[in-house]
């Protein structure tokens, strides 16, 4: 879990009316944020997003792209888009770059073993996956009785200090810019929120790779500089 921001609330000469009887949850409008080069996190969800296990912000290994000196982090975030009586329909995750990226800077998958290229090592049943490999942006689909698409869908996207949007939706994943997405809502192959198939805990979570994939620090790179989640 990241630490919470402490937000305070001033009220001045205000009338209030009195609450109603029942008022109907609403989607949490708060906001957890990560740097990629410093390791400081703050959240105002709570427990809806947070480290994976061993998944905690350490060093990028070093490469000529990559140097030590330049301080990149990597990490993997759990992200549970809230349900009733919280009910959120999607997840959007900003990413913020810093100079041009080099190899794997995000995996946004359904499964917390997805490591880039489709798949997840039988996991579970559904693992759609998103991932950015350099400059190109790729989407495979998943699901018990797929025929994987190994890319489904393939754009090169310029990130040279640049940021970009990610949309999850049950069903539905989008990015940009330049804006593009993909949806299943017949074949039911993409990010399946909730995933039935898995315990009552994890049916509405989605893993978040930061310069490494979600599943191992086998595929990393660096570039990846801050994130931004939120919901609605």
């Amino acid at each position: 879990m990241f630490p919470k921001f402490v937000i305070h609330t001033v009220l001045g000469s205000l009338l209030v009316a009195a609450a109603p009887a029942a008022v109907q949850a609403a989607c949490p409008t708060g906001f957890a944020v990560l740097d990629l080069k410093t390791g400081v996190a703050y959240s105002t969800l709570g427990a809806a997003v947070g480290f994976t296990t061993g998944g905690t912000p350490s060093p990028v290994p070093p490469t000529a792209a990559c140097p030590a000196a330049a301080g990149w982090k990597m990490a993997v975030l759990r992200i549970a888009i809230p349900g009733a009586p919280n009910t959120c329909t999607q997840a959007n995750v900003v990413v913020e770059y810093e100079g041009l990226p080099s190899a794997w800077t995000v995996n946004l998958g359904d499964s917390p073993t997805n490591d880039g290229f489709a798949g997840d090592a039988g996991t579970t049943d559904n693992d759609a996956e998103l991932w950015v490999l350099d400059e190109n942006l790729s989407v495979a689909n998943g699901g018990a009785l797929a025929v994987v698409n190994n890319p489904l869908v393939s754009q090169h996207v310029s990130l040279t200090n640049a940021s970009l949007k990610l949309v999850v939706k049950n069903q539905f994943v989008s990015w940009g810019q330049p804006y593009g997405f993909v949806q299943s809502p017949a074949s039911k192959f993409l990010f399946a929120i909730p995933d039935t198939t898995v315990p009552a805990a994890d049916q509405r979570a989605i893993y978040l790779g930061l310069n490494r994939v979600i599943g191992g620090t086998y595929r990393s790179g660096c570039g990846a500089r801050r994130v931004l989640v939120s919901f609605q």
